[in-house]
């Protein structure tokens, strides 16, 4: 009788002081909850056909590539992986090139060979929803295999 009565308060305890479980907040909520935000200022553009490299942004990854200089890069690890940055004018001119990855000297070779690639090449400006043309970010992963 005695561990029946146990087990029954245990249970009326348990249920009575349950935690109540939250609903799942989701990642966009959370930002918004700790970020205040300013009606005064627009929204940034949305780009509706981003930037690209003449005969595409595969092409300027594959000259970036040949313009690398591979005996600065023999002591460095196997696998060197970064993110090219770009910032294009709206007339199609580079106005700023930025790397980051975990190894800084594969990173300043890589912003070389970027800078030398689209040094006297215009790209194709980026266009919003209207078809005016706009400044664009562009954000390529750049892979290489040291050898």
């Amino acid at each position: 009788m005695k561990k029946i009565l146990l087990l029954f308060l245990i249970l009326i305890f348990g249920i009575g002081f349950a935690q109540k479980v939250k609903k799942a907040e989701k990642v966009k909520d959370k930002f918004e909850s700790r970020q205040p935000q300013d009606m005064s200022v627009p929204p940034p553009p949305v780009t509706a056909f981003p930037a690209q490299y003449p005969g595409g942004n595969k092409a300027f990854i594959d000259n970036v590539k040949k313009n690398l200089n591979k005996d600065a890069l023999k002591n460095l690890s196997k696998d060197l992986k970064t993110k090219i940055i770009l910032k294009v004018s709206s007339d199609g001119t580079i106005l700023n090139v930025s790397t980051y990855g975990d190894n800084e000297a594969f990173n300043t070779e890589v912003k070389k060979a970027a800078e030398k690639t689209t040094s006297k090449v215009k790209w194709e400006a980026g266009k919003n929803s209207k078809g005016e043309k706009v400044i664009d970010i562009v954000n390529l992963p750049f892979k290489y295999l040291n050898t």
